[in-house]
């Protein structure tokens, strides 16, 4: 018990490397072309042609293969994307790279903090984390969701190569709808691991 009092100030730590490792995992999961065409269609509907749904895997199917932007856009059925747009999806395409091995080392900090203080512990903190980053972000998105989706961009990017001109292809075949509903199957993938310490007891919790 002193050794874990020692290491307590440790225990934040690991539960914020267990949300980033799970949003992390989540945004892959999402960001995959099986998961994200199911996402893309569910938003928009019939409000899409099938040409355009075509165009729409084509750029999020270049996320996960090393096939040039440039080459995909040329490639696209109903219109072309401009040199912002082309730069903007390999930009994303080197996040996803980098998310990787990001997630990796969170995952390696994770078990080591399972098994420095123990893992309920470590999921105790991380469902303390993502409770308070969710409600901010929830109120946040209520009062002006458009503020948060360009601050999440900022932070992501750390610059204004997100912002795409009016015209842009991209813009009309991913409306903020469709990232509001990414955003929530993402919430959910994250919630439910962190859920896993309610429906598993404590040994001997049946004894008592």
């Amino acid at each position: 018990m002193k050794e874990i009092k020692g290491k307590r100030w440790m225990i934040p730590l690991y539960g914020l490397a267990l949300v980033f490792s799970l949003v992390l995992g989540s945004v892959l999961v999402v960001s995959h072309p099986m998961v994200w065409e199911k996402i893309h269609r569910n938003a928009m509907g019939d409000k899409l042609k099938e040409k355009h749904y075509d165009d729409a895997n084509r750029i999020t199917g270049g996320l996960w293969t090393q096939e040039p932007y440039q080459e995909i856009s040329d490639s696209l059925i109903h219109m072309k994307m401009n040199p912002k747009e082309v730069a903007h999806y390999g930009d994303v395409r080197s996040l996803i790279s980098t998310a990787k091995v990001v997630l990796a080392v969170c995952v390696v900090l994770v078990l080591i903090g399972c098994v420095m203080v123990g893992w309920r512990r470590v999921w105790g903190s991380g469902f303390a984390s993502f409770v308070l980053l969710a409600i901010i972000a929830g109120v946040w998105m209520l009062i002006n969701w458009h503020s948060l989706f360009k601050a999440l961009h900022w932070a992501i990017f750390m610059d204004d190569s997100w912002k795409l001109p009016n015209n842009s292809y991209s813009l009309g075949l991913f409306p903020h709808k469709v990232w509001q509903n990414a955003g929530g199957v993402i919430g959910v993938l994250v919630l439910i691991p962190l859920l896993v310490p309610i429906f598993i007891r404590k040994p001997g919790s049946r004894n008592r």
